[in-house]
């Protein structure tokens, strides 16, 4: 039995269709239940059954995937890490896993959780077993690229994989050779709003992820959301790492691109082992 523990945006509502249309039993752990929990239930109806579950209660969500005798997880979806600095009342888990990583980081407590689950026979799926049909080649998907955005890419491409590898953040926003924004704490969207402050207009929007990657967690994924709220030409190319960004809802993603004037471009990638 498998269990999708559900963040928000689109990949767990991918993630039941595929496992769906594959035929094998599941049923979801929605951790933030105000965001999708009716679109899960349409999309699960009469197939799986969608759990509320709070997402600061690891040992709950735990306890449930026991009684429903889960032997694998999939982890999908966004946990936005800001919700670690509200005062919650986590629970005994929670409290372990926090104490047992030296830093607080999202790479260190998804492995601490991961061998958690695995000391309760529980393995984890990798993101892109499930989903790998959201990768898409190398290329460029829309628009000409023209050659004085080639350096903006590369130090782009090259400053993401720095920050990810450091476990900072995986976007960066780049103009003229100029890095303007690096995700960080806040967020991808509130990154690219504080680039898009400074640069004004075309701009060059990097995300890729560590050379290390854990494919089990935290792949970075675009789609039709990643554009929303921009005008045409504010951003001049989007580009990532072929091999370990997922792309939802890829026509639409590249619809509305064309029609903001974007260049979106997958670039072959480093080593990513896991």
């Amino acid at each position: 039995m498998i269990a999708i523990i559900a963040g928000t945006g689109n990949l767990p509502l991918e993630a039941c269709k595929n496992l769906r249309a594959k035929g094998q039993p599941f049923f979801v752990v929605s951790l933030f239940p105000e965001n999708n929990a009716s679109e899960l239930a349409a999309v699960t109806h009469g197939i799986a059954d969608v759990v509320a579950q709070e997402f600061y209660k690891p040992g709950d969500v735990l306890s449930l995937l026991k009684k429903r005798l889960a032997t694998h997880v999939l982890f999908i979806g966004k946990v936005d890490k800001n919700n670690l600095l509200k005062h919650l009342k986590f629970d005994w888990l929670a409290i372990k896993l926090m104490g047992s990583v030296l830093r607080r980081s999202d790479k260190d407590i998804m492995e601490a959780l991961l061998a958690e689950l695995a000391r309760n026979n529980i393995q984890t799926l990798r993101q892109d077993d499930v989903l790998g049909g959201l990768l898409v080649p190398p290329g460029i998907l829309t628009g000409t690229l023209m050659p004085e955005l080639e350096n903006d890419i590369l130090v782009g491409l090259e400053a993401a994989q720095a920050i990810a590898h450091a476990d900072i953040g995986q976007t960066v926003v780049v103009k003229d050779g100029m890095i303007l924004a690096v995700e960080a704490i806040e967020g991808t969207d509130a990154c690219i709003k504080r680039g898009l402050e400074i640069g004004k207009e075309k701009v060059v929007i990097c995300k890729t992820a560590r050379t290390d990657q854990n494919k089990k967690f935290d792949l970075p994924t675009l789609g039709p959301g990643s554009l929303a709220g921009f005008q045409p030409g504010q951003v001049a190319v989007i580009a990532w790492h072929a091999p370990c960004t997922l792309i939802a809802q890829k026509d639409i993603f590249v619809e509305r691109a064309e029609k903001l004037g974007i260049v979106l471009v997958a670039r072959p990638a480093i080593t990513y082992t896991k």
